[in-house]
C-alpha cells in the first residue's frame, strides 16, 4: 500500500508584513517630515496656519486689479486718441472739400458754417472727455473703502457691495448739486 503523505502547506508568517508595522513606519515618516519642516527657517507648519499662501494670493489679486485698471486706462486713452484722429481726418477732408468749393461766396459761407459746427462738436467731445476724466478722478478721491473691504477677496461680499453702492449714490448726488450750483 502506498503511503500518502499529505503535504501541509507551510504557514510561514515570517514573510508577511504586519499592519501594525506599516502604521508604525508611516507615523515615523510623518513625524520626520514635520520635524524637518520645523527645522527650516522662515517656514510655518501647515498645521498651525491653514492658509499659508493667503498673503501671496491677496498680493496677486491686487496686482491683477491694478493691471486691469491700467489696461482700462490705456484703452480709454486709445479710444480718445482714435476719436481725435477721426476728428482730424474729418477736418482734413472738410478742408479739402472747402478748397475745392471755393468757387463762389455762397459755397464758402456754407463751408464756413460747417467748419464752425464741426468745431463746436469737437469742443463738446473734448469737454465731455475732460468732464469724464475729472469725474473719475473725483470718484477715486471720494471713495475710500472700509478696512474690511480693502482686501480683494472681501470686496465681493454683500456688505462691501452695499457700501460701494451707497458711496456711489452719495457721490452722484453731490456731483449733481455741484453742477446745479455752478450753473
Amino acid at each position: 500500500m502506498e503511503t500518502k503523505q499529505h503535504a501541509k502547506p507551510s504557514s510561514r508568517k515570517s514573510h508577511l508584513i504586519s499592519p501594525a508595522f506599516c502604521l508604525g513606519i508611516g507615523a515615523v515618516l510623518i513625524g520626520a517630515g514635520v520635524f524637518i519642516q520645523w527645522l527650516e527657517p522662515g517656514k510655518t507648519l501647515a498645521l498651525n496656519s491653514p492658509d499659508i499662501y493667503a498673503a501671496e494670493r491677496s498680493a496677486a489679486r491686487a496686482a491683477a486689479a491694478e493691471a486691469t485698471a491700467k489696461k482700462l486706462e490705456r484703452e480709454r486713452r486709445a479710444k480718445a486718441a482714435a476719436e481725435l484722429e477721426q476728428q482730424e481726418m474729418e477736418r482734413a477732408a472738410e478742408e479739402k472739400a472747402r478748397r475745392a468749393l471755393l468757387v463762389d461766396g455762397a459755397t464758402e459761407a456754407k463751408a464756413r458754417s460747417e467748419r464752425e459746427e464741426m468745431a463746436r462738436k469737437r469742443a463738446a467731445v473734448e469737454e465731455a472727455h475732460s468732464a469724464e476724466a475729472q469725474a473719475e478722478n473725483a470718484w477715486k478721491q471720494f471713495y475710500k473703502p472700509s478696512a474690511n473691504c480693502r482686501d480683494a477677496s472681501a470686496s465681493a461680499t454683500v456688505e462691501c457691495v452695499n457700501e460701494y453702492i451707497k458711496a456711489k449714490r452719495e457721490f452722484q448726488t453731490r456731483q449733481a448739486t455741484q453742477v446745479s450750483v455752478s450753473r
